[in-house]
């Protein structure tokens, strides 16, 4: 795992601090857009995919996507046009132009020189817009290019033009007008005017040999947009995730449940579909067609978050600043991004489907026919369903379902089955159970670790009962799988939620419960023993127990500690007293992040270090 974007805090520190106050302004004045990509050039993040060896990140595709989402969920326009520059030097990276390479990638990380991109007009059928023919030392182009974005903000740009035989050609073309080159007035675009599109003509204008970047072969675009198809998506899931802050401030704002329900429900689904989309990123199985099938889904998903936002906001979502206003129009750059036939298709197919139909998630949860029940085969193979909430009973087990193949700590007991009891010959059905006290889903006591502290069965009930808040890390968990919360996250968290309140439970979303049914990558521990997973950090727990005085903490790991932290130092710090510490949780993605209550329920085991536990949040 490449960890060059370790620096997430500093990235969310920017968004935050310089972007989400200011989006709507960078969304309509070219300007502010202008200092906000400055901005991430200052933080060298403008070639993320760029190799080391040009002073690139090199970063892998989902990080990379990581970091387009996290942009994009504060800013669509900034989001948008940093993308053309990175889309530009991709291309030059693939370029067997050393000279162009020299002079270009050493300069683009910063920003030095920004880079655009013209080349969608090559999906068009028909008579190319743009062709270019060999002369002496080079090609004349002639044509149009009816869209290119950053205009009196990208330098150059690299231009596509049909050649006789079919196929492309790319070269560096400058942004600029002269007796071979024009302009347009900037486009007025109902969604990111900032970005500046416009539509340059080339009438016998001359690109040097030197300033080709490559040719492609003719069909090269759609073998493009067939590989590239979930690129998009993560444009998308930003924009759903600024939608759902919307909702979620509005939710907080009117204090209505129903607010709350369309949030979770929303949320739920988001979570699923990001999920499943970075896994069939990294899966080379999955075929086209379920890559087509789940960038639909990220559109339409969008597109009713982004309508929701709108609802929640009323009648002030119609001016033209509001946050859901943006937001809404920023759902349409990105249902029409990179729109081919197959992705209409596939999108309308969706918008089209009746209710039931509209999600994988819908389709695989087997609702019974009362609406609120899940059927008896959400759990097969003695695995875990993760069950999609029925928004009617706003009740979500938290509890992952034990059976003898579930990930355990070194040196644990194995958990074991044996029948004691058949109802053939008993009359009923029991059987024996084996098992450690800190195993599966399981509350830890402070005679863990203090020879004269609590044991399990002195746990008060009443302090079993308690408010909790989700802070989600899992963004940062996917990239560095030793990151723990630091005090900046509880900040951001806090600028964006409010602050925590006092007697909470603080549950930390890492996303690694979706590693549960692979003991293995659950664990992770390397050929030395070390065992890798994220954690609560010592001084973020410190301000936690401290100053917002809670009264636990849980995660969705096998320890709150982190898996380098051989000291126990968290377990330790939080059970000085008889608090709260819940480990291997599941469905933390399924709450929202605060305004609900979570129910503990461990074995009274006398003198015990700990137990599992069935562990239910309560929603409004």
């Amino acid at each position: 795992m490449n960890n060059d974007l370790n620096q997430i805090d500093t990235i969310k520190s920017f968004l935050l601090t310089e972007v989400q106050n200011n989006a709507n302004a960078i969304d309509s004045d070219s300007n502010e857009l202008f200092l906000a990509l400055r901005g991430l050039g200052n933080l060298d993040l403008l070639a993320l995919r760029l190799p080391r060896a040009w002073g690139g990140k090199e970063v892998e595709e989902v990080e990379y996507g990581i970091f387009q989402e996290l942009v994009a969920r504060y800013s669509g326009a900034l989001a948008f046009l940093q993308t053309q520059h990175q889309s530009a030097v991709g291309m030059l990276v693939n370029s067997s132009n050393s000279e162009l390479q020299s002079k270009y990638l050493p300069r683009v990380s910063k920003g030095e020189v920004l880079l655009g991109v013209g080349f969608s007009q090559l999906r068009r059928e028909g008579t190319p817009l743009i062709s270019a023919f060999k002369v002496d030392g080079g090609y004349i182009l002639n044509g149009v290019v009816p869209w290119v974005t950053g205009w009196g903000v990208f330098h150059e740009f690299i231009v596509a033009a049909s050649l006789p035989d079919g196929s492309a050609l790319f070269g560096m073309a400058p942004f600029e007008e002269d007796g071979f080159v024009s302009v347009s007035t900037v486009a007025d675009l109902a969604a990111m005017p900032s970005t500046n599109t416009v539509e340059v003509v080339f009438s016998n204008w001359f690109l040097a040999s030197q300033c080709v970047v490559f040719t492609k072969p003719p069909g090269w675009i759609h073998e493009q947009d067939k590989s590239n198809v979930l690129k998009s998506t993560f444009l998308a899931t930003g924009c759903a995730l600024a939608g759902l802050d919307i909702i979620e401030m509005t939710a907080r704002k009117k204090n209505l449940p129903f607010i709350t329900n369309a949030y979770v429900s929303l949320q739920n689904e988001l979570n699923d579909c990001r999920a499943t989309i970075r896994d069939a990123l990294v899966n080379k199985d999955v075929d086209f067609a379920r890559k087509l099938d789940l960038r639909a889904w990220a559109i339409e998903l969008t597109t009713r978050i982004a309508h929701a936002a709108v609802t929640v906001s009323s009648g002030a979502a119609n001016y033209k600043h509001h946050n859901a206003q943006r937001v809404y129009r920023e759902a349409l750059i990105c249902t029409v991004t990179g729109l081919t036939r197959d992705v209409m298709a596939a999108t309308l197919e969706k918008l089209t489907k009746p209710i039931a139909q509209l999600t994988p998630v819908a389709q695989a949860s087997c609702l019974c026919s009362d609406k609120t029940k899940l059927c008896s085969d959400d759990t097969r193979d003695g695995q875990d369903a993760h069950p999609t909430r029925a928004i009617q009973n706003n009740i979500i087990h938290l509890s992952h379902i034990i059976n003898n193949n579930i990930p355990q700590w070194q040196g644990d007991p194995p958990v074991k089955f044996t029948p004691v009891a058949q109802i053939e010959t008993h009359g009923y059905f029991l059987r024996e159970l084996t098992i450690g006290e800190h195993s599966a889903t399981h509350m830890n006591a402070p005679i863990s670790f203090y020879k004269d502290g609590a044991s399990i069965d002195q746990y008060p009930a009443e302090s079993l009962l308690a408010s909790a808040v989700v802070i989600d890390i899992s963004t940062q968990a996917t990239i560095n799988p030793d990151y723990t919360l630091n005090i900046s996250d509880i900040l951001d968290w806090e600028q964006q939620h409010g602050k925590i309140p006092h007697e909470c439970v603080v549950l930390l979303n890492t996303g690694w419960s979706k590693k549960w049914h692979d003991a293995s990558a659950f664990m992770c521990e390397d050929a030395n023993g070390n065992m890798h997973f994220p954690g609560f950090g010592a001084e973020a727990t410190k301000l936690l127990l401290r100053e917002r005085h809670i009264t636990g903490v849980g995660i969705d790991t096998h320890g709150v500690d982190g898996g380098l932290d051989t000291k126990f130092t968290i377990n330790r710090m939080v059970l000085e007293k008889p608090r709260i510490i819940l480990e291997n949780l599941t469905n933390l993605d399924k709450l929202p992040v605060r305004g609900f209550k979570i129910v503990v329920a461990p074995l009274l085991l006398q003198k015990g270090s700990g137990s599992p536990v069935g562990v239910i949040a309560i929603l409004p």
